[in-house]
């Protein structure tokens, strides 16, 4: 990955994870000029089918949980915010296939485990809800510079 393109991840990770711990929302006038930027980055790099693609495959497969978990009697739902924000964060960093999925599927879920010890730790009990946006970037820092990582086409 390119220094503009980290860049780009880590100014809107440190951007989206700060509001989202705040007020546990994903703005969407954080996500559009995000989505902006990954447009271009994609176009420039020569991978747009490929990272189209891919964001098109995490917005089906979130969203799919999102409505899911909503129908449960218990609110265990990831938010669609998070969906939104996975579904840029693919479309600009994310190549399409099962491997490549599976690895940021991995990725996230050690993420969000380490972030829920952390806070089992720090305040001794589970929270209701958490800030998921520190987590998908975490995530998608593990997908791109991860030993893992070298597996997968870049």
């Amino acid at each position: 990955m390119n220094l503009l393109a980290t860049s780009v991840f880590i100014f809107f990770a440190a951007r989206i994870s700060f509001e989202d711990i705040k007020y546990f929302k994903i703005r969407n006038r954080h996500l559009l000029p995000f989505f902006c930027c990954t447009l271009v980055l994609s176009a420039f790099s020569g991978s747009f089918r490929t990272h189209f693609l891919s964001g098109l495959v995490f917005l089906l497969l979130f969203s799919f949980m999102h409505i899911a978990g909503a129908l449960l009697p218990r609110k265990a739902s990831i938010g669609f915010g998070d969906v939104k924000l996975l579904a840029v964060l693919a479309f600009g960093y994310v190549d399409h296939g099962i491997r490549s999925t599976e690895v940021f599927l991995l990725s996230l879920w050690c993420a969000l485990l380490l972030q829920l010890c952390l806070h089992f730790l720090h305040q001794g009990k589970l929270l209701p809800r958490i800030a998921m946006a520190p987590s998908i970037f975490l995530a998608g820092t593990l997908y791109l510079y991860a030993p893992i990582g070298l597996l997968l086409p870049q």
